[in-house]
């Protein structure tokens, strides 16, 4: 596999061209390079040459970079600001696998981004390094933030009221369930929680469906779902100061048994711990499975495949009592210290997160209608635009009130630490499916690999 800077485009303002250039080199030597003063030493002054953000000149252009979901919508979307406003802005688009070390590496080296799509995980630990500045006191910031529903503003907003980034777009993990299928075997709707998930599983599986229940189980994914399972029954997983009291609450141990059921009873596919997406959305949309526990926007995809039951999928809460975790990536300013490069950097923030000029959603209404994305704001589904993006399989009203009232984007997973702790998750929720290790025993893991992370400090 190889790692390359893909898709570096260049917009010109003068006639919306676009010139891409890549320059290829091996993954596994990339990333065991970053951070490696060497190799820093030799780029950066070829980095630096560039004329990073915290000169106090400006040429008039700005950077812009992103990770390769749909780049021809991202150069479109930033062509179309760029030209409206004449500002020419140099688009970079990079792998979404290998991205956070893509960035590190520039920003150590001085290159400069005015703003960047980030990991929500990483944002705040971009600001201690001072590698992204807070956005507190630029104008409209606040307006933008009043506007976010109150479930989405830890994301955004640290304790202490520094403002760290802005959406670039958020999710709900809901239950995407064939209606059809659950009629047919004598349910009155999709269940409830996870032992009703379990029951009408089971009695699928009886009926002849070979793995009725999908989930996206590789290690990378298996925190989320860990946070996710948590909630739907209720359990607070972190208090406000990090600590992880998921190890007091006794559901915990409830709900790794729970998991670990499903996988040994043959409810899902063993090949479920590997399974990517798309391969999942194929087995909903084929009618080999009926649930699929993942971010919201995958009904898209499995209506999409115009599968035989792709008609017969639709949303409902992972549990009906419980909330759901409310996840999203984000955009980031960097370290500019020119007042004019600020300015205009922020305006294609405000743009491209929030509003236009004329207060309209455009960026996001485009996400929404090619992807399903959402943004986070309390009058997004209100808006015409918004609701005509969305095809009417979705219910927007249930879609709003998950994002409103139904979800926690879980302040913890912002900070510095938790990362190391994430990395920890897979391997330890792997052993658990794997029969290797009791729900009790698998507690105590995380328990620890927590308070560890949490110790090391993340930095």
């Amino acid at each position: 596999m190889q790692f390359s800077w893909q898709n570096t485009v260049h917009i010109h303002e003068q006639d919306g061209t676009m010139v891409g250039e890549s320059a290829p080199f091996g993954r596994r030597t990339f990333l065991r390079g970053v951070g490696s003063a060497g190799i820093l030493a030799a780029i950066s002054p070829a980095l630096a040459a560039c004329g990073g953000s915290s000169s106090s000149t400006w040429d008039g252009k700005l950077n812009f970079m992103g990770w390769d979901h749909q780049p021809e919508v991202i150069k479109r979307l930033v062509s179309s600001w760029s030209t409206a406003n004449n500002v020419p802005v140099d688009v970079s688009i990079s792998p979404n696998v290998g991205y956070a070390a893509a960035i590190q590496t520039r920003l150590r080296g001085g290159d400069p981004i005015d703003v960047f799509y980030n990991h929500s995980y990483n944002s705040e630990r971009f600001i201690k390094q001072d590698w992204a500045t807070p956005l507190n006191d630029l104008p409209g910031v606040d307006d933008m933030v009043a506007n976010l529903y109150p479930s989405a503003r830890p994301r955004y907003v640290q304790a202490d009221g520094k403002i760290i980034s802005v959406p670039y777009y958020s999710a709900v993990h809901l239950m995407h369930y064939n209606k059809r299928m659950v009629e047919d075997a004598g349910f009155s709707g999709p269940p409830k929680n996870l032992d009703e998930t379990y029951a009408q599983a089971q009695k699928l599986k009886a009926g002849g469906l070979e793995t009725p229940y999908v989930a996206y189980w590789i290690k990378e994914f298996c925190e989320e779902y860990f946070n996710v399972y948590l909630l739907s029954e209720g359990v607070i997983p972190f208090d406000d100061q990090g600590d992880p009291v998921f190890a007091d609450d006794p559901k915990t141990v409830r709900v790794l048994e729970w998991w670990q059921s499903m996988y040994r009873d043959g409810l899902a596919a063993s090949s479920v711990l590997t399974d990517d997406p798309g391969k999942l959305s194929t087995e909903l949309a084929q009618g080999r499975a009926a649930f699929f526990v993942l971010h919201h926007y995958f009904l898209t995809a499995v209506r999409e495949l115009n599968g035989p039951e792709s008609p017969n999928l639709f949303h409902a809460p992972v549990s009906a009592t419980g909330e759901t975790l409310q996840i999203g990536d984000v955009l980031q300013m960097g370290t500019i210290t020119n007042e004019d490069r600020k300015a205009r950097a922020w305006d294609l923030m405000k743009y491209y997160g929030w509003k236009d000029v004329d207060g309209k959603f455009t960026v996001l209404t485009e996400w929404a209608k090619s992807s399903g994305l959402v943004g986070p704001y309390s009058d997004f589904f209100d808006d015409p635009a918004v609701i005509a993006a969305f095809p009417d399989y979705y219910d927007l009203k249930f879609l709003s009130a998950t994002f409103g009232t139904g979800s926690n984007v879980m302040p913890v997973r912002n900070q510095s630490w938790y990362s190391a702790f994430q990395m920890k998750v897979g391997d330890h929720v792997h052993n658990l499916l794997l029969g290797n290790a009791t729900p009790t025993e698998t507690v105590k893991a995380l328990t620890d690999a927590a308070k560890a992370a949490k110790k090391g400090g993340g930095l």
